[in-house]
């Protein structure tokens, strides 16, 4: 089994950043492209070998739900 690790955020500024170039940013409204519906607000970010682009995401219907998404399954609310 390949095992990954989250990879942590660097701080610039006293606002943590990703560690990687940001497709989305903190607060951003997005929601899932396709299947099973999940829209929300991007709540942080995560990258593992598998996932290196990688998003959390609550719900605005139910909050306090999270899901986490790659970035190909997202696409901004406008």
């Amino acid at each position: 089994m390949e095992q990954s690790s989250v990879a942590n955020g660097v701080s610039h500024d006293h606002q943590i950043q990703p560690p990687f170039q940001a497709t989305f940013v903190l607060g951003e409204r997005v929601r899932k492209k396709s299947g099973a519906a999940w829209q929300g607000h991007i709540v942080g970010w995560y990258s593992t070998t598998l996932t290196p682009e990688g998003y959390a995401v609550e719900s605005e219907a139910h909050p306090g739900s999270v899901q986490i998404y790659p970035v190909a399954a997202l696409e901004r609310v406008v």
